[in-house]
């Protein structure tokens, strides 16, 4: 499992520094937020219990469409923040109401 982690996050690097067409340490500071976003989307619970790769994979999908969605109405970064932590409020709450197994 460990070398399956180290293998998918050195090919998101990858990726990211040739959409970028370069590198630097610092590039990908602040995204943690839409990380935690992505897999609350999918169906990972922050109360415990076990989420799903295809979920996670789908919320991640979601958040890029959100992110796009907000740099192409034109708001600022401080702005779709709040969007974000709005959305992740929201997961939470609806999945705090939602049947408990």
């Amino acid at each position: 499992m460990l070398l399956a982690s180290g293998t998918v996050a050195s090919l998101a690097g990858m990726l990211y520094a040739g959409r970028l067409q370069s590198g630097r340490f610092s590039w990908g500071e602040g995204d943690e937020l839409s990380v935690i976003a992505a897999v609350i989307l999918g169906g990972t619970s922050l109360f415990g219990g076990t989420g799903t790769v295809i979920g996670s994979v789908l919320g991640a999908l979601l958040v890029g469409l959100i992110n796009n969605g907000l740099t192409l109405m034109g708001l600022e970064l401080s702005q779709q923040e709040i969007v974000r932590g709005a959305i992740i409020i929201l997961a939470v709450a609806l999945a705090a109401r939602g049947p408990r197994s």
